[in-house]
């Protein structure tokens, strides 16, 4: 069975986040396990399309059902491209169609506050400081934050080369506040690879990243769920609500497609609405004459 070695190729040549590949390599079994069977030339559509209506049927959301069916297809196009399989059964399946999820995002203030230190040890300070305002000033994805390597960082050119998904890289400008909290941080470090450090001089992990945000952004008093990405979101809203071009947010988050990053539109449509239906005097008219 070659999942392990799937897993190794999303992994290493894909560049997918670790959270990714195990979700990949979790589902995979379940499917295989479901059909009591690993001979992958005895699968056909037909056999993912029941296995899928199942899920469904015991009450699986759309959402997870798709990002079933995208491991299976995954795993079946690298199975026919080296020629495991003569023909891959997931060929043609579409996925759910699914309902848009606006993306969550800190208010200006909340995201100020959010870069600010908190209660912390001190000799982490300067490193979580240069954490947040790379996610917040960059819009920086947690996998592309902890992969950043002291050469990726131009300091003196305000900007860093990311690592990005599918292995493309991309340049992204840094703030005043980032360069000053790189410099701080970096100060005086004996020579590492990797740019952001945890307990004993190893690398940070994303386990580390999540507690370091989650502390920071709850002392912002955001309600919602605290994560790197709510910076990375917060970044392309506030741009966009500053009359950014959506043509260079995309850039600078490393979108493939314009379609991904337009759902930020949405979020400042909506509040678009909200400020002319709470300042315009005739927002509130029914259109009686």
């Amino acid at each position: 069975m070659p999942i392990n070695k799937f897993i190794t190729y999303i992994k290493v040549q894909r560049n997918l986040a670790d959270n990714t590949c195990q979700a990949y390599q979790r589902d995979l079994r379940q499917f295989f396990d479901h059909l009591k069977h690993n001979d992958l030339n005895k699968i056909e559509r037909n056999s993912i399309r029941n296995y899928l209506g199942i899920l469904q049927r015991q009450g699986l959301d759309k959402r997870s059902a798709a990002r079933k069916l995208s491991a299976i297809k995954a795993f079946f196009k690298y199975c026919a491209r080296e020629n495991i399989v003569p023909v891959n059964p997931a060929l043609g399946l579409r996925s759910p169609k699914l309902d848009k999820k606006l993306p969550s995002f800190l208010s200006e203030q909340q995201a100020e506050q959010a870069v600010q230190p908190n209660q912390e040890k001190p000799e982490e300070t300067a490193r979580n400081n240069a954490i947040m305002e790379l996610l917040y000033g960059s819009g920086l994805r947690s996998s592309e934050l902890l992969g950043l390597k002291v050469g990726d960082l131009d300091i003196s050119g305000g900007q860093v080369k990311v690592m990005g998904k599918g292995s493309k890289q991309r340049i992204v400008p840094l703030t005043r506040e980032s360069i000053g909290a790189l410099k701080k941080y970096i100060a005086g470090r004996e020579n590492h690879q990797f740019v952001f450090l945890g307990a004993r001089g190893k690398s940070l992990n994303r386990r580390q990243l999540q507690r370091i945000v989650q502390a920071r952004i709850r002392s912002a008093h955001y309600g919602g769920k605290a994560s790197p990405h709510v910076l990375r979101h917060s970044f392309a809203t506030h741009l966009l609500d500053r009359g950014a071009d959506l043509k260079a947010v995309k850039e600078l988050l490393g979108h493939a497609n314009l379609s991904t990053t337009q759902i930020y539109t949405h979020i400042t449509t909506d509040r678009l609405k909200k400020v002319y239906q709470q300042a315009h005097p005739r927002a509130d008219d029914e259109g009686d004459e």
